[in-house]
């Protein structure tokens, strides 16, 4: 599977001020209770849930802390036979006057988590938990399309080239390079075209790269439970410093159109 990681961690402080609502139940079989909050005094919440003997009789709108927070795979009831996989979050709950932190320093929260079509951030997570993002090396590239209302390749109206939206690029960790690479090993990072554009004459099959400004979003489908973003592809430092004239540029494998989700 790509991108096979099981668990993020979450840095709670980073999500917003959560008011306390009450309890409720999810899963699939509607038998996991979860504390219910508001986020930063707007109409969005948030579902967690919470240590073994958390005292869901709290006050309507009090303020709480959320600590070693995780966002993980769980189950949605739906009318499947099999329920949807969506994200869910677990953690420690405590009153806002706690002291308790996170076993975790804040800036290993490197990274952070998204939703829905426009990113929207709803928090800090640690990418350590998913791969060493100086442990990648890259072996493919390959261009994904958007698409159009019929779920066709979307062309541009004055040139009728297909519109590319975003470039997958595949890796390996380097540190499993003498034959230790699994199928869960394989991590795939979507950068925009522009970001190609800027990197792509200097980039070749197994050279070790260190992707920035990292967002992790779930997607919960056959192919993967994640999908990563780049802002940016940094080139690893090069112990050679004779210059060297760089080889041609190929054209990059072309991936069928699909969903990004389902990337």
């Amino acid at each position: 599977m790509i991108n096979a990681f099981k668990s993020l961690s979450l840095l709670g402080s980073s999500i917003g001020e959560l008011t306390y609502i009450g309890p409720d139940v999810v899963g699939r079989n509607n038998d996991v209770k979860v504390a219910q909050f508001n986020v930063g005094n707007r109409f969005e919440t948030i579902k967690v849930t919470p240590q073994v003997a958390f005292d869901f009789n709290h006050k309507f709108g009090e303020t709480m802390r959320l600590i070693d927070a995780k966002i993980i795979a769980g189950e949605a009831r739906t009318n499947a036979r099999a329920g949807a996989r969506v994200a869910t979050y677990s953690g420690t709950i405590l009153p806002a006057s706690s002291n308790e932190q996170d076993k975790f320093s804040i800036d290993e929260y490197d990274a952070v988590f998204v939703t829905g079509k426009k990113q929207h951030v709803v928090g800090r997570v640690r990418s350590a938990d998913a791969f060493n993002r100086n442990d990648l090396i890259i072996f493919s590239i390959a261009a994904n399309y958007k698409t159009d209302d019929r779920n066709g390749v979307a062309r541009d109206s004055q040139t009728d080239e297909p519109i590319i939206s975003n470039y997958q690029f595949n890796f390996i960790p380097k540190s499993k390079v003498n034959g230790e690479v699994t199928e869960d090993d394989y991590i795939r990072i979507l950068v925009k075209p522009e970001e190609y554009d800027r990197v792509i004459d200097d980039l070749k099959p197994g050279q070790q790269v260190y992707p920035q400004g990292l967002k992790f979003a779930f997607v919960g489908n056959s192919s993967t439970d994640w999908t990563v973003y780049a802002d940016q592809i940094d080139l690893a430092p090069s112990n050679n410093n004779n210059v060297t004239s760089k080889p041609e540029s190929k054209p990059v494998a072309e991936s069928k159109p699909n969903n990004e989700a389902k990337k």
